[in-house]
């Protein structure tokens, strides 16, 4: 499968072509910063920003899917990712390519979330800590809702460094999931699975261990 992939400089992306390449995908990975990309054979890196629509719609033409690991990672005063994701929407609508996998996180609701102290707490205290950031995954999360896509938004509580632990627990913050943690290599075993598995086609199912 040829598949396009934003955020792959960072930790889950890193992983996420690691995985991807071994199985034999053929990968382009856009990237603001491609030297921190390791060269591949079946890898092409794309240099831009998250605002050059040539450049993004040049990393997308041709693919099967895109996946979008791309989330705040600290204090934001204005919006980054929902506007990189229109001309990424826009681009997949053009070149005819349907499947789009997002990372969402519980800012990101839906309507079988069930409130709980832990992740409203959680909630609460990351939207002090990124600021416009939590605004901006909200509104990622809409646009992809909206994208006329196959979409799948995989909602990711805290991520956690320690090993796989091959158990992840999929449905709705809350009920059931109440630990907020995933390891990254568990998530990104996810992702994998979306590329063909059809079951989270137009949902946003949380995830955690």
């Amino acid at each position: 499968m040829r598949i396009t992939v934003f955020g792959a400089t960072g930790h889950v992306g890193k992983l996420f072509l690691e995985r991807a390449l071994a199985e034999g995908h053929t990968i382009t990975a856009y990237a603001r910063s491609p030297q921190k990309i390791t060269p591949h054979e079946h890898l092409t890196v794309v240099a831009g920003s998250l605002t050059e629509a040539d450049k993004i719609d040049a990393a997308i033409q041709g693919a099967d899917a895109v996946v979008s690991v791309m989330g705040p990672g600290g204090y934001q005063d204005t919006l980054i990712f929902a506007p990189a994701y229109r001309l990424i929407i826009a681009s997949m609508k053009v070149r005819g390519v349907k499947r789009l996998i997002a990372l969402g996180t519980p800012t990101v609701r839906d309507k079988a979330d069930k409130p709980t102290l832990v992740f409203e707490t959680l909630i609460r205290i990351v939207r002090l800590i990124i600021n416009k950031g939590s605004e901006d995954i909200a509104t990622v999360g809409t646009l992809v809702r909206e994208s006329g896509l196959d979409w799948t938004l995989v909602r990711i509580p805290l991520l956690s460094q320690s090993p796989a632990t091959g158990r992840v627990v999929t449905g709705a913050f809350g009920a059931p999931i109440w630990w907020p943690f995933i390891t990254r290599e568990d998530f990104v075993d996810f992702l994998m699975r979306q590329l063909t598995d059809r079951t989270y086609i137009h949902y946003a199912p949380a995830i955690s261990n």
